[in-house]
């Protein structure tokens, strides 16, 4: 994992501009929030399954890049004011506060046609394709809209799970997908990358509810139901990679270690 996150974290310096570019203030904020900490889950799990599935590590590494340039794009929008007005993430000012609403949104931006240009430069238009439908209207922007109207509203379980699912566990799983397509994985094998990666992607989501002690979840699901769910969850994706074949173990060791990272 450490060889993937030094390999992602170097590209990711390469195609950011430098914040001497001009506008200088633009370019700052940007290499700001990609190079302000965070997990990287999800371009270390498109690296891992594309070796897992019989790539290199270099097949997998500029789709990588572009799924954490648009999830951090996703991070500097959900910190806003407008939306959950947070004034830090992973123990840092966020990008708004540093620096300024406009540069914020502007940085979030560039940050998102960055993603897509790189995408473009591979080559491959259903990586394009890809990332662009988990990361729209259906996904993850529909999911942060939910979330929005979830404030002001008594959601059932059913429509909870379905906002996590859209805003959280859509990229995580398509991280997967991705890694697979770069190693021209079968249909069958993409197909097992996208089950793991959703069932990896909702128990991230309700483990980092229990974590947080998150008042929504607590409230429509419970402490106890969120925990069976969560093991529920791990425990299918355990099953999934099970089904990608024998060069697995990477893969197997990054999933121990992300639910080994969230305590209790």
């Amino acid at each position: 994992m450490e060889s993937i996150l030094q390999s992602v974290d170097a590209k990711l310096g390469e195609l950011l501009p430098s914040e001497y570019t001009s506008p200088q203030l633009l370019h700052a904020a940007m290499r700001y929030s990609v190079f302000s900490g965070g997990k990287r889950i999800r371009p270390v799990l498109c690296v891992a399954m594309c070796e897992a599935l019989g790539g290199r590590q270099e097949d997998a590494l500029l789709p990588a890049c572009a799924i954490e340039l648009l999830h951090k794009y996703t991070l500097i929008h959900d910190d806003l004011p407008a939306m959950d007005n947070d004034a830090l993430r992973n123990g840092k000012p966020t990008c708004h506060v540093q620096f300024n609403e406009a540069t914020a949104i502007l940085a979030g931006d560039a940050l998102l046609t960055l993603s897509f240009e790189i995408l473009g430069k591979s080559g491959n238009a259903q990586l394009v394709v890809d990332l662009a439908q988990a990361a729209g209207s259906l996904g993850t922007m529909g999911g942060q809209q939910d979330d929005m109207t979830m404030k002001d509203a008594a959601p059932t379980k059913e429509e909870l799970l379905e906002m996590q699912r859209r805003k959280t566990t859509n990229l995580i799983a398509i991280s997967c997908v991705m890694g697979a397509r770069c190693a021209n994985a079968s249909d069958s094998s993409i197909d097992h990358a996208r089950l793991f990666g959703e069932a990896l992607g909702k128990a991230f989501q309700l483990l980092d509810d229990l974590c947080d002690n998150d008042p929504v979840t607590m409230k429509v699901i419970g402490r106890e139901e969120t925990m069976r769910l969560a093991e529920q969850y791990k425990a299918e994706s355990y099953k999934e990679l099970s089904f990608l074949g024998k060069n697995t173990k990477q893969l197997h060791d990054i999933v121990d270690y992300t639910y080994a990272s969230f305590t209790l």
